[in-house]
């Protein structure tokens, strides 16, 4: 047996003189094979590798199989195989082994060429390409290919946070990427090492889970997923809403299709502080075409002004005079015609348009004023709505400020009314957006008073100067006792606060006179006037005195 010196330990190479049945290899060899070879031409070099514990059985096969396919050949051959071998340590190494046949029935020439870097630097690119990198999790390339070899029933979950941009602004992207690690830790600690399921983040802050067994436990699963997400900064309410779509193996879906199913289930109740999850259907694909009609014509109908304003008055119940008015939007659609705010609103809350029209009807709210003040036309204050969606966008106050400016119209003619749900849990960040508008002289309402449940804990966190009263206490009997009682102590109580009270949703005169009687003088409902066109408030203020 001749060595053959070579400078590199990584790379080797054996010769088999296939005629005189003898091979010679590389000194190098040694480090990699110090029991030593026997290998001839007509003993397998394949099971010596085997016998010797150097290769397991699988990549011995592959290395007999291509010893055998080399030598068949009558042509001069070369093929290359990619093999783990151990070396004296009992470690494994990556190795490319070319089989060169140069001269037919006579030499064979078997290089190794180690390539454990190059493995371990693919590995991790695949690592890469399979894990996002903030958070652990599996990328959607990853997250597909594992959820089309899934063979047990499960369900998939889409989940993102609602506003995250209002997170990064008030935290920076440095708090947002905490809150996206955070979610992580949790969906990895319940999804205990993957027997549970398996989760990837989409992007920016979007997730999707896939979680095996019942609906059940998926139901609790989610609960509690979503208890810890809010759980994790209590001074910015996180709201955190999942869709879940149960799988349906029959109809046999892509991973991307069944997680835009999870997200449909999940846009329908996106927002909301009540309702954690919903459960996809085919009805609401249905409800997904209709809204994505009116996605697709609401630009148009901002630059061809079909959203228009009308005004329900408020008045005195004493007196009888109007003392404000509620300004509020209608759509007039030229094919469909008016279409109610209940079907225009959620979808632009889902869309974000909510922000862009809601200041379009401060705008036109404005510039009615500051019409009616050029003719001299007596005018009330006017109360515009803005809900959680556009108070927390940034540099929302001066927006308001600079189209107050425009239209030089005076602060005291023209209101914020925030709904309750933008302030639900007393958010600490709500109330420093209240303190600004009433720094610069305007009047902040608390719409909906008594619609949600936590009201109480709104007056004690945030000092508005009015509240609206939802007369939905009284909605079922006009004398509900009970429902008086609260009437009562909530209108004692603002008293007590310093701050007005307008009762909206009055229909009747037994409930106008009822309210009066406690102490609630304002009214906006039916019973004085429904919402009317702006040249019909026109002709009431006109006449008001």
């Amino acid at each position: 047996m001749e060595y053959i010196q070579q400078s590199s330990v990584s790379n080797f190479f054996i010769i088999f003189n296939l005629k005189k049945k003898t091979f010679t290899f590389s000194k190098d060899a040694e480090a990699f094979f110090p029991e030593g070879l026997k290998t001839s031409y007509d003993i397998s070099f394949a099971k010596e590798l085997l016998e010797k514990g150097y290769v397991d059985k699988e990549t011995a096969v592959i290395v007999y199989q291509a010893y055998k396919e080399i030598i068949q050949s009558k042509e001069v051959k070369s093929i290359s195989r990619e093999i783990q071998v151990k070396n004296r340590q009992g470690n494994p190494c990556w190795f490319r082994l070319d089989f060169l046949l140069s001269d037919p029935k006579k030499r064979l020439i078997v290089t190794f060429n180690n390539i454990s870097e190059k493995i371990q630097y693919f590995n991790h690119l695949s690592k890469l390409l399979d894990y996002d990198e903030l958070t652990g999790l599996y990328t959607r390339s990853a997250f597909k290919h594992k959820v089309d070899s899934v063979t047990q029933p499960y369900a998939i979950l889409y989940f993102d946070i609602w506003h995250f941009k209002a997170i990064n602004d008030t935290y920076g992207s440095a708090g947002g990427d905490l809150l996206l690690v955070h979610i992580s830790d949790v969906l990895k600690l319940h999804l205990h090492n993957e027997s549970n399921g398996f989760a990837e983040r989409i992007v920016a802050d979007r997730f999707a889970v896939l979680v095996y067994t019942d609906k059940v436990y998926i139901e609790q699963f989610t609960m509690n997923l979503v208890k810890e997400i809010k759980d994790y900064d209590l001074n910015f309410n996180i709201v955190c809403n999942v869709g879940i779509y149960l799988n349906e193996p029959e109809k046999n879906l892509s991973a991307n299709a069944k997680v835009d199913r999870a997200l449909t289930a999940q846009e329908i109740i996106k927002g909301s502080y009540t309702k954690t999850f919903n459960y996809y259907t085919e009805k609401l694909t249905e409800n997904l075409v209709n809204e994505q009609s009116l996605t697709s014509d609401m630009l148009s109908a901002l630059d061809n002004n079909q959203f228009v304003l009308y005004y329900q008055p408020q008045y005195s119940h004493i007196t009888g005079k109007i003392v404000g008015a509620e300004a509020l939007v209608r759509w007039a659609h030229p094919d469909l015609g008016f279409i109610s705010p209940n079907q225009f609103i959620p979808v632009f809350e889902k869309n974000n348009f909510i922000t862009t029209l809601d200041m379009y009807v401060f705008e036109q709210a404005c510039k009615f004023i500051r019409n009616c003040m050029n003719q001299g036309i007596p005018v009330v204050p006017i109360s515009t709505n803005f809900s959680r969606y556009d108070v927390i966008e940034p540099e929302f106050v001066e927006k308001l400020e600079e189209c107050r400016g425009l239209y030089n119209v005076p602060v005291e003619k023209i209101r914020i009314e925030i709904t309750e749900t933008a302030v639900i849990e007393g958010s600490s960040y709500i109330n420093s957006v209240v303190k600004k508008l009433q720094e610069h002289g305007y009047v902040v309402e608390m719409d909906d008073f008594g619609s949600g449940y936590s009201s109480l804990n709104v007056l004690k966190d945030i000092n508005f100067d009015i509240i609206k009263l939802d007369m939905r206490f009284m909605s079922n009997k006009e004398k509900n006792e009970r429902g008086s009682i609260i009437l009562s102590s909530v209108v004692g109580m603002s008293a007590k606060l310093q701050m007005a009270i307008i009762a909206e949703g009055v229909e009747t005169e037994s409930q106008a006179d009822f309210l009066r009687d406690i102490g609630c003088e304002i009214i906006q409902g039916f019973f004085y006037s429904k919402p009317i066109p702006e040249i019909d408030f026109i002709e009431k203020l006109k006449n008001s005195n």
